[in-house]
């Protein structure tokens, strides 16, 4: 877990420098925002205001990617590619569907599917890339998370409850608005790649809310309370094995 501090605070502190070296804020992509026990429509179950849409699982391998975006050749239809699973359930959604009015509103929810082990190695987000594309199937934006690789260790309920969720800085946020407002009726796709994962699949779902994202600062803070949430995890986890064990 002092790995898992270590990382957070580090990539924390990169945020600062990279936002004070281009004179802003922010650098320009998804950031970690914290652990958000969110709930996923699809997978077998329904869909609802308390419910995001399901959007990428993947696995196949230790290392698994995959991708969904949209075909220029038949707009209306998804491609999907690399190690993506769960057929449907891997698609693009409108903003409508996530019920999000502002690219600042947009959540990615991450959900890891792991067995329960006091032991486990955390398993590694290598990359997560945010994508949108308009009515012709053209990918209009791309955001990609700031900090990666990053180890992730699960600390929800495995499937159907998410971890961890990621947001937009405000300049991406910015540069998603003018492509919103352009395009009102694009869609979201999402690029990611995981490895050491033993279980899976892991997958993402998109969903909105209106709190901000935090300012940098507020980040290294975020992160030591992280990875206070998940020491206990691993301690709750310890204790139930060490209560079997006698």
């Amino acid at each position: 877990m002092t790995k898992l501090l270590s990382k957070i605070a580090l990539n924390a502190a990169a945020l600062l420098l990279i936002g004070f070296s281009a004179n802003s804020a922010y650098a320009d992509g998804l950031v970690l925002l914290g652990t958000d026990l969110q709930h996923p429509c699809g997978v077998g179950r329904g869909c609802g205001d308390a419910r995001a849409p399901h959007v990428l699982s993947i696995q196949n391998h230790t290392t698994a990617t995959g991708a969904v975006g949209r075909s220029t050749t038949s707009p209306s239809t998804d491609v999907r590619t690399g190690d993506w699973t769960r057929g449907s359930n891997t698609q693009t959604v409108s903003l409508t569907e996530i019920g999000a009015t502002q690219a600042s509103d947009i959540r990615i929810y991450f959900d890891i599917i792991e067995p329960f082990a006091d032991k486990k190695s955390d398993v590694t987000l290598n990359s997560l890339i945010l994508t949108a594309f308009n009515e012709e199937g053209t990918e209009i934006f791309r955001a990609s998370l700031i900090g990666t690789p990053t180890d992730f260790q699960m600390v929800g309920n495995g499937q159907g409850t998410s971890d961890y969720t990621f947001g937009l800085d405000a300049t991406a946020a910015a540069r998603l608005q003018a492509a919103i407002a352009a395009n009102p009726n694009l869609r979201l796709g999402l690029i990611a790649s995981v490895s050491r994962a033993d279980g899976g699949p892991e997958s993402f779902f998109i969903g909105s809310a209106t709190e901000p994202v935090p300012e940098p600062a507020t980040m290294i803070l975020l992160g030591t309370g992280l990875a206070g949430v998940a020491a206990k995890v691993r301690r709750r986890r310890k204790a139930k094995a060490e209560e079997l064990d006698n």
